[in-house]
């Protein structure tokens, strides 16, 4: 009885471990969560505008202006000041294939 509440005990613990940041599906996630915030903010500049809500908080970051294009992105940052998601809301696809303006002047291209 002990040991079966010793592992769901184990199992409910590394199923929350799970939860604090994102799979990544993209470069920009690949290169960015689980970092903390302070050093992408440190190497691109502050944010436009945060929303805190339930121990996250969603930041709004716009930069990388170039010839007419930029890059907008949202960050979900938890508690702990760490990236757990990142996501494009506004970027401009590569139209020969490469990597989008975003995921080039957010370091996510080599990542």
């Amino acid at each position: 009885m002990n040991s079966r509440i010793a592992i769901l005990a184990g199992l409910a613990l590394a199923l929350t471990a799970c939860t604090t940041v994102s799979v990544p599906t993209n470069p920009l996630q690949a290169r960015w969560n689980g970092k903390t915030a302070g050093s992408f903010f440190a190497a691109y500049g502050p944010p436009i505008s945060d929303t805190s809500a339930g121990g996250t908080t969603l930041y709004k970051w716009r930069g990388g202006f170039s010839k007419g294009r930029s890059c907008s992105v949202e960050l979900t940052v938890n508690d702990a000041y760490r990236i757990t998601n990142i996501r494009a809301i506004g970027d401009r696809v590569d139209p020969k294939g490469g990597p989008s303006h975003c995921e080039t002047v957010l370091d996510a291209a080599k990542a």
